[in-house]
């Protein structure tokens, strides 16, 4: 049974207030009239399912978008939010799902982006830098060298260095974006003892996930963006997540995977001992037609790199594999295509060309489909992917949008629309619905699960035990670069992080 709602409005001074926000894009009104306060010292949740408007309303307030209408006050005084220069000024500071990162400086040099220390003459004060780095680093419990470059970095630290970045200077509005979408249980405990210090300080912090429970254990109030409106918020602790999921997305029923009554095909992919340097150590596994085989493990474990290898973007430096009885070990992306191979990588941004259609997007897999004596079929390209905007329930303005102007939830389904398109063999997913919400979430599972039944086998690799464990017809669990376990997903929550050394949220 769902809890009684308590609306509830701020009572004492406003860090943050929005006045009558409207943003457009072409004919999409992205944000319609949002009014919205936040108190000193307060953590403000914010809900809705992808496409609602949460990102536009986030990057109106840094600066990144102007607003068509409205106004924007931070600390009473209003700002003309044209810059994201401008806002980080007036004290609002944002980490985003999507990094803003540059991959070939150093983390130092990231740390210090638009603010650098010098010496004077144009040059760079380095020791200041790397102290500053230091400094910024142990804040948020990471432990690297400030003068490696990020690209050296995967996922969860370079998540880490982002919020290390926003946390320096001084902050009177904290946007938090999804931080902890590639971060481990106690990397995501860490972060909530630092968004409990700035709340200390006076900071206001808008906190956006997907992720009920940390809404409920950290959000002081939370209000739902539906279709670019803001509802009243509710104080947090008079409600609970199926009230939340309800008024988000409405019922949302589970997808039921029951793996005692599947029958699994024949061996479709046999690993036997890869390794990438010193980092993947020896690992073997099986993968039968038909079967979601979960592989399940921490940062670090190694479980992004395996991934990546077996679609070609690693190098092996041992091993050997045998795909439908053929060798298997692809040199490149395009070797692994070839094969009938498909992925969705941890960042969506590296599997999608932005500046190109959703259409074009959807059906970049499977090109020769639509080639007839030498021509391309525009049409028939259109109508495939127009079926499979349905099919996913894709919000867009239609295939000829650019798929830089959907929701990350909504990019997320265009990749894996990509792959089925091209029906692939194996499809492999490395924490496929990150930042995805709670009924798209349940969508992408129902259309995996189909994909299976019909004979694709998927690997699904995931940082979250209880993923793993729901869709997977067993479980690997690494840790250090190794498998480390193999369990039956009838195993608990706690059992499948235990076998990885860690310990459940």
């Amino acid at each position: 049974m769902r809890t009684a709602l308590v609306r509830e409005s701020v009572t004492e001074g406003v860090v943050l207030q929005l006045d009558a926000v409207h943003k457009f894009f072409g004919p999409n009104h992205a944000l319609r009239g949002v009014d919205l306060a936040i108190a000193p010292g307060e953590v403000h949740g914010l809900l809705g399912k992808n496409g609602a408007g949460k990102s536009v309303l986030i990057k109106v307030i840094a600066g990144v978008t102007s607003p068509d209408s409205g106004e924007v006050r931070v600390r009473g005084e209003a700002v003309d939010l044209g810059s994201p220069k401008i806002a980080r000024e007036a004290g609002v500071a944002v980490v985003y799902q999507e990094l803003s990162l540059v991959p070939t400086m150093t983390i130092a040099e990231n740390l210090q982006l638009g603010n650098w220390a010098s010496k004077g003459f144009g040059l760079l004060d380095r020791d200041a830098m790397r102290e500053a780095g230091l400094e910024a680093l142990a804040r948020v419990g990471l432990e690297r060298d400030p003068d490696e470059r990020l690209d050296s970095l995967g996922m969860a630290e370079k998540q880490l260095v982002e919020i290390a970045r926003a946390l320096t200077g001084e902050v009177s509005v904290l946007l938090l974006d999804e931080p902890t979408s590639s971060l481990s249980d106690s990397e995501t405990r860490r972060l909530f003892d630092l968004v409990r210090e700035v709340k200390h300080r006076g900071v206001a912090v808008i906190y956006v996930s997907h992720r009920m429970w940390e809404i409920l254990e950290l959000t002081d109030r939370v209000s739902i963006l539906r279709d670019g409106r803001v509802e009243s918020p509710l104080a947090t602790a008079g409600t609970d997540a199926q009230t939340l999921a309800h008024l988000m997305v409405g019922d949302v029923v589970e997808v039921s995977h029951d793996q005692s009554e599947r029958s699994l095909g024949d061996v479709v992919l046999e690993v036997h001992g890869l390794e990438v340097d010193r980092r993947l150590k020896q690992v073997d596994l099986t993968l039968r037609r038909g079967e979601i085989l979960g592989i399940y493990g921490l940062m670090g474990a190694g479980r992004t790199r395996l991934a990546r290898a077996l679609f070609g973007l690693e190098h092996w430096t041992g091993g050997s594999a045998q795909l439908n009885g053929r060798d298997y070990r692809p040199a490149s992306a395009r070797d692994a295509i070839a094969a009938g191979v498909g992925f969705v990588g941890e960042d969506r941004s590296a599997g999608l060309v932005p500046m190109m259609t959703v259409a074009e997007n959807v059906i970049l897999g499977s090109l020769q489909r639509f080639r007839r004596i030498g021509m391309f079929n525009r049409r028939s390209a259109h109508e495939v992917a127009e079926a499979y905007l349905d099919r996913l329930k894709i919000k867009a303005d239609s295939v000829e949008a650019r798929v830089n102007s959907l929701s990350g939830g909504n990019q997320q389904k265009v990749l894996l629309a990509r792959w089925m398109c091209a029906n692939v063999n194996v499809l492999i997913l490395d924490d496929p619905v990150r930042g995805v919400d709670v009924g798209a979430k349940e969508e992408i599972f129902a259309e995996l699960v189909a994909m299976c039944e019909a004979g694709t086998s998927v690997l699904y690799f995931t940082s979250d035990a209880n993923e793993a464990r729901r869709l997977g017809d067993r479980v690997l669990v690494m840790a250090s670069g190794r498998v480390v376990a193999e369990l039956p997903a009838s195993s608990d929550e706690k059992s499948i992080v235990a076998a990885a050394g860690g310990a459940s949220v």
